[in-house]
């Protein structure tokens, strides 16, 4: 009911008040009853005004919760990198009070079925999108569309070629590649010997990035020759295949920079089938409880681990930071660790191999 009504309802239930005893019967003057009237209307005006004021102050103190959609590269359960994403994001909502809903495809290569997950995500008119683009070129569109709707887009892990997003959080992958490099070109006493990155077929600019930056490490040393960028499909199995076909043609490579965890895995494999892990060095990336039983094993002699449940739950505290008109950094650069076996149980590096998150 509006004001105004309330205010014309209360006010027909005013009643006069005459100032003479009620033994005594006295004509009233206009002024004894314009004066009662007026003060019991302008106190029901402020009694309105007290009630809106409260009402105002009740919805400020207790807001409607932010409604924030993910959108993962995959949300399949059996991916621990983005299941960490996923448990830093419902972290965040849980402490910041916002409500959530994670989607994704089933696999980090159906850029169609993420386009559908940003679409089905916009029908519910969310506040605010996380999106963690499968692709550069493809998914710029969707962006777009997320902009168009007035809707906040808090990009992770990867960008867009459109640039719309409000922020972008991700790994600084061009210092990890070159960590990459640095790890697996040094200590070598001077040897002339091949080194090689093996990534997706459908390369992000994640992968790209790395590859950038293990090239400029390598270059510093002249010994180490980089016998290139070679893809896979996307399985283990696939890289599997892929490095056994490569150490066939090029016997003089030592170093495997596996630039996932799928080409970590696959190339770890293929070496410890032919027990070449004292000769050939692998270091990977990400932290799946698989590498690290093979970081164990001394099959992989280093990973560079991300900080997958950092970048989830600093999406949510930014997405809620832009939509509250805080102004938000509009990248986020979040640095890579190198974990070797002879580091791995240091208290620091167990935390980031083992996060403890809440269930």
């Amino acid at each position: 009911m509006s004001l105004a009504l309330r205010l014309k309802v209360k006010s027909g239930k005013v009643r006069r008040f005459g100032l003479c005893s009620p033994n005594v019967p006295r004509k009233e003057s206009p002024m004894t009853v314009k004066r009662p009237v007026f003060l019991a209307v302008l106190s029901v005006i402020v009694i309105g005004f007290v009630v809106v004021a409260s009402m105002e102050m009740l919805r400020i103190t207790n807001p409607r919760k932010l409604e924030i959609a993910v959108v993962l590269k995959t949300n399949n359960v059996r991916s621990d990198y983005w299941q960490m994403v996923s448990a830093g994001v419902k972290a965040a909502a849980k402490e910041l009070a916002v409500n959530i809903d994670i989607t994704g495809p089933v696999s980090e290569t159906d850029t169609a079925g993420q386009i559908r997950n940003v679409d089905e995500a916009l029908l519910k008119k969310p506040d605010a999108i996380i999106l963690a683009a499968t692709d550069y070129e493809r998914l710029a569109p969707a962006a777009t569309k997320i902009k168009e709707s007035g809707t906040k887009l808090i990009l992770i892990d990867s960008p867009v070629y459109t640039h719309t997003e409000a922020s972008l959080i991700a790994t600084d992958n061009f210092e990890a590649g070159r960590k990459a490099g640095v790890f697996l070109a040094g200590g070598q006493n001077s040897q002339l010997f091949g080194v090689m990155t093996l990534g997706g077929n459908q390369q992000s600019i994640a992968e790209k990035e790395r590859v950038s930056g293990f090239k400029e490490a390598i270059a510093d040393f002249p010994g180490v020759e980089y016998a290139g960028n070679y893809e896979f499909d996307g399985t283990e199995d696939a890289a599997y295949e892929q490095v056994k076909h490569l150490l066939a043609m090029y016997p003089n490579i030592k170093g495997i920079a596996g630039l996932n965890e799928k080409a970590t895995l696959g190339a770890a494999r293929a070496i410890k089938e032919k027990k070449w892990e004292d000769h050939i060095k692998i270091v990977g990336f990400d932290s799946s409880i698989y590498e690290i039983k093979l970081l164990e094993e001394g099959v992989i002699k280093a990973t560079i681990v991300q900080k997958p449940f950092n970048m989830g739950y600093l999406s949510v505290e930014t997405a809620v930071q832009a939509l509250s008109g805080i102004k938000v950094d509009p990248k986020v650069s979040i640095d890579a660790h190198v974990i070797t076996k002879e580091n791995m149980y240091t208290q620091e590096n167990q935390e980031l191999l083992f996060p403890l998150v809440e269930k």
